[in-house]
């Protein structure tokens, strides 16, 4: 277990909620003075991130006896979101649990792991998604999708399954979609793209051929970077290309603060990584986010059409963008999107992604943003080249909208010629 000392900043926006309590931890001395010295404290605090990215802390208690007597485990959430899924906070607590006993030879790790597995036989404690709680898209949906032959590969993600296409050799181009949309959006792009890497395009968790909770508390800021972090993990992918737009972007760009190490360029088109006031202003936006809340059903083609009147799709087209969504109840993830930017100081995120562009700052990889001409969210661009140090100057595609992927090989080529360029 690795400890950190997180930062003021972050605590504040963070509340307590007490999950385990030791009264006599010094019962057996051996293991209290075990525990003081893999803490190297006494009687405080140490914190650490569980592989949920939930900040845990272990208070330590000294009650004069001149070794910790006292020991309680808290969980740390932002206060301004709800408590997360049971099932992933049961995870944290087993790591936990098989850490304290590893700290010391009184403690049996063999006896708490077979604690833990009659537990779980005994239905006291669950480690994976609540039966009936993710729903598949039937893959005959996706039986037509013109200009997307391409054969879908599968990774598990914390025991939800997390779809992606790729093709071509070399360094890895991965292109990240947004709202309301799924891989099927990059189809244009990916051969032009092709001949220069091997483009990767995921579903993002809800969407595509990708699995979807259908419980709305499964889906924060944060949850969506982390799938898309162990995605990048799983595949073990370096020297990364990200392409991204809307949500794609604000996702990505989490995940490249992150993981910086894993990434050697950037390409934003009609994205950013909003924290603060700044999109509170944004009446493009909000009106968007009021319209989505008040939706039965989500038609993404018909949201795409009216947010560019030069993206024009086929029946067949339309009908590929309606597939990963047989009904509402498989659209969970795209009604939550638009909830989840950060409008306000107080909102969920906020302060992950203040934290994330004081990193993004630092950088040096060379970035690229390409923006339609046509696109409702133009004055975006310079509020995120503002964050960067190297990037090119600006380009505008035109005739191209918010979903700037439909322009193809317009959008598609100035890329390339830019990653041949950009050789790193």
């Amino acid at each position: 277990m690795k400890f950190i000392i997180p930062s003021s900043d972050e605590l504040v926006n963070l509340r307590e909620d007490p999950l385990l309590w030791e009264q006599e931890l010094d019962v057996v001395p051996r293991v209290a003075e075990a525990v003081e010295s893999a803490t190297g404290l006494r009687a405080g605090r140490v914190y650490w991130r569980s592989g949920h990215d939930y900040l845990y802390a272990l208070e330590l208690a000294d009650l004069g006896k001149g070794r910790p007597s006292m020991a309680t485990l808290y969980g740390l959430w932002d206060r301004y979101e709800p408590r997360p899924l049971e099932h992933e906070i049961e995870v944290d607590i087993i790591d936990f649990l098989l850490w304290f006993s590893g700290t010391t030879e009184e403690i049996s790790v063999e006896n708490v792991t077979k604690l833990i597995e009659f537990a779980r036989q005994r239905g006291r404690c669950r480690t994976t998604w609540p039966e009936g709680s993710v729903l598949r898209t039937p893959e005959e949906r996706f039986a037509h999708l013109p200009g997307f032959n391409y054969e879908p590969k599968y990774v598990e993600v914390e025991g939800l399954r997390m779809a992606y296409v790729e093709k071509g050799l070399g360094d890895p181009i991965l292109m990240l979609h947004g709202e309301p949309t799924w891989g099927y959006l990059y189809r244009k792009m990916i051969e032009p793209l092709a001949q220069v890497g091997r483009v990767i395009v995921p579903d993002q968790i809800g969407f595509g051929r990708s699995d979807k909770p259908t419980d709305i508390f499964a889906y924060s800021y944060k949850s969506f970077a982390r799938w898309m972090r162990k995605f990048i993990l799983e595949l073990d992918l370096s020297r990364i290309t990200l392409v991204c737009q809307d949500w794609g972007g604000l996702i990505g760009l989490r995940v490249l603060s992150q993981i910086p190490e894993r990434f050697i360029r950037l390409v934003a088109s009609s994205t950013g990584i909003p924290y603060g006031r700044g999109v509170g202003g944004n009446k493009g936006f909000l009106q968007w986010r009021r319209y989505a809340q008040r939706q039965d059903y989500l038609d993404v083609p018909a949201i795409m059409q009216s947010y560019s009147d030069q993206c024009v799709l086929t029946e067949e087209e339309a009908a590929a963008y309606r597939a990963p969504f047989p009904s509402a109840e498989y659209q969970t993830a795209a009604f939550t999107w638009p909830r989840l930017v950060p409008i306000r100081l107080n909102h969920p995120g906020n302060y992950d992604n203040y934290a994330a562009v004081q990193v993004l700052k630092t950088l040096d990889i060379p970035v690229f943003m390409p923006w339609g001409d046509r696109d409702v969210f133009k004055a975006d661009e310079a509020v995120l080249r503002k964050i960067f140090k190297n990037c090119a100057p600006p380009i505008t595609i035109p005739d191209a909208g918010h979903f700037i992927q439909e322009a193809g090989e317009r959008v598609a080529e100035p890329i390339r010629k830019w990653i041949l360029a950009t050789v790193v």
